[in-house]
């Protein structure tokens, strides 16, 4: 993982994913009408993202971590 460019790293596609994901959620959060039912799929994509960020940065980065300090 190492040797790809930073751009074809799967941890800089899923951050490019999650800046977009948080992107519409502050357009959702300062327009006139944000409900729930709009916010929630959002919240809950950038959550499975964040996990999935962090997954592939001990990865890549050979961060030999158990998943019980990752939570922590």
């Amino acid at each position: 993982m190492k040797n790809l460019p930073t751009e074809l790293r799967p941890s800089t596609r899923v951050l490019k994913d999650l800046i977009s994901v948080r992107k519409k959620l502050m357009a959702i959060e300062n327009s006139n009408e944000p409900f729930i039912s709009k916010i929630d799929p959002l919240i809950k994509r950038d959550e499975q993202l964040s996990e999935c960020l962090v997954q592939y940065l001990i990865y890549e980065l050979g961060l030999n971590l158990k998943e019980e300090e990752v939570q922590e």
